[in-house]
């Protein structure tokens, strides 16, 4: 009866560390020296990237996650979003609330 239960525990354990896990983030951390060589529009993709890799990662955490595809495709669907919305901001539009 011990060792069913020792190795039930083990098997949980493994199976919730490899849930956990997630995805590795595909965002380059910069340090500051290197932010400031970026160009405007760098500076741009890349706090957008920011914001859409910390969203997907905050989304995947509280779910009961994705796939790699799914994942790859929620957030090219946050950039998007992020894109529409700077997009409508440049062109001083209200953005659509429901």
């Amino acid at each position: 009866m011990g060792k069913r239960l020792l190795l039930l525990m083990v098997f949980v354990l493994c199976l919730t560390s490899l849930s956990i896990a997630g995805y590795p983030a595909s965002v380059t951390v910069l340090e500051k020296a290197e932010i400031a060589k970026l160009n405007d529009e760098q500076v741009v993709d890349a706090y957008q990237d920011a914001i859409v890799e910390i969203e997907a990662s905050r989304s995947f955490h509280t779910t009961s996650g994705f796939s790699p595809k799914e994942y790859k495709e929620y957030k090219s669907l946050l950039k998007y979003r992020l894109l529409l919305a700077a997009e409508i901001h440049s062109r001083n539009l209200e953005t659509p609330q429901f």
